[in-house]
């Protein structure tokens, strides 16, 4: 064994070590250019935890700084698609760390790797997870500015065998909100003149300066990762990065449906908007970006986003009928033009595998995507119960006061007296009858 490997990757740490008095590790899972992930297990939980550090070599004061907003950032997004951040601190002899929770799978970088360009609807299941975890990086205030296949890893939940996608590495976040930043460092580490993430992925407004871009960068990458996705090939045609970053500065990028003529026409206008280099022109929300993926989605997954937004809109019933509101819901905004060329082709019909063994096909055959209506043709169905149910709650209401002034009026008036007794009034009418 050498020394690198008994003090996995450089760190003065070996297997079997416990830190922190709780964590025992294990082994060396993974190593970028700056960081070193290790797994562990928590000694009195039998957790399972991966554990992130800095290379020693590489940790200047700007690079520890990163490192702790990093964690905090991570900490502040409330989505399930973002790696969840256990624990972070700081060794006896300085060193920052974070714990985080351990993923069993494979990253998209991996997957495409092995197993090249994946099937249209299990692209977009992927991608439409991700817009979920931007929309909340966005609503929290950070922008991530280094999405890339390498950064989506893959998973699978315990009660189901869907992917589940998981946005990891923060490590160059752009953090818009300065409530996350208590430290004495300056709020932009980052000069206007510095050039940080991956030139095939990075917008070109991140290529000129990383400083000056908000969430829209990174919508654009998330066409530059559908495009590969789909293709197993760059928007851009470059051989290396320099190469790339002017391409994406002067050129414009190739058509999704020339290197994959099974995707869909609509899908592909998708994939030419969010690469657009005029950012006002581009999608202006994760949400936005969602709501045009949805049409080419699998049946699962816009099930799936039904149910998350019939959840919303009962949820937000109470609070219509205390404002006493009958207005109907506005109607959702449609989507890019949908209309698709082409057939499905064979390698549309595999399923991504996350670890070894061969490629599982799905036995029912499904209807080809322009043949199936999209889910949104099925939200008028659900505002309309909602709809409903408030005008019947509305109704009983207003039943309920009828009923309670009928009740006030006859309260108001004598009470004629029976033969056993003489005529009486009513003394206080708001009182309630026994």
């Amino acid at each position: 064994m050498s020394a690198s490997e008994a003090t996995l990757g450089g760190l003065p740490i070996a297997a079997g070590d416990i830190l922190l008095k709780k964590y025992r590790v294990e082994r060396l899972i993974g190593q970028g250019g700056t960081g070193i992930v290790l797994s562990a297990t928590h000694v009195q939980l039998e957790q399972r935890v991966a554990i992130k550090f800095l290379r020693r070599a590489l940790a200047s004061d700007e690079l520890r700084t990163r490192f702790e907003r990093e964690a905090r950032a991570m900490g502040r997004i409330e989505s399930d698609h973002v790696v969840l951040v256990l624990d972070a601190g700081a060794l006896d002899d300085g060193a920052p760390y974070m714990v985080m929770e351990y993923l069993d799978g494979r990253d998209l970088a991996r997957v495409l790797e092995e197993d090249g360009p994946l099937p249209v609807e299990e692209v977009v299941d992927c991608m439409l997870q991700v817009c979920e975890a931007l929309q909340q990086a966005h609503a929290a205030g950070i922008v991530h500015r280094d999405l890339k296949p390498a950064n989506l890893f893959l998973t699978r939940r315990e009660d189901d065998d869907a992917v589940h996608v998981k946005v990891v590495d923060f490590g160059i976040s752009k953090i818009l909100d300065k409530k996350l930043i208590d430290d004495e460092s300056p709020h932009e580490v980052t000069t206007a003149f510095t050039m940080l993430g991956s030139p095939r992925y990075m917008a070109p407004e991140q290529v000129r300066s990383s400083k000056d871009v908000d969430g829209r960068a990174d919508l654009w990458s998330v066409g530059a990762v559908l495009f590969q996705l789909i293709t197993g090939e760059h928007a851009f045609a470059a051989e290396g990065n320099v190469q790339a970053s002017l391409a994406v500065l002067t050129a414009d990028p190739r058509r999704l449906r020339a290197l994959a003529p099974h995707a869909p026409a609509g899908l592909e206008a998708v994939v030419s908007r969010c690469l657009t280099r005029d950012v006002d022109a581009r999608f202006q929300s994760a949400s936005e970006l969602a709501e045009a993926l949805r049409p080419f989605a699998s049946d699962r997954a816009r099930e799936a986003l039904d149910e998350r937004e019939g959840a919303k809109a009962v949820s937000c019933l109470p609070i219509a009928l205390s404002a006493a509101s009958t207005s109907t819901p506005p109607p959702r905004a449609p989507a890019p033009d949908a209309v698709t060329t082409g057939s499905r082709e064979a390698p549309t019909e595999r399923r991504i595998r996350l670890g070894g063994g061969p490629v599982a096909t799905e036995a029912p055959p499904r209807a080809p995507l322009e043949a199936r209506p999209p889910a949104s043709s099925r939200a008028p169905l659900v505002l309309l119960l909602v709809g409903v149910s408030a005008l019947a709650v509305l109704g009983g209401a207003v039943a309920a006061l009828r009923s309670v002034a009928a009740s006030a009026s006859r309260a108001a008036s004598p009470v004629v007296a029976t033969a056993s007794g003489p005529a009486s009034v009513l003394l206080d009418a708001g009182k309630a009858s026994p």
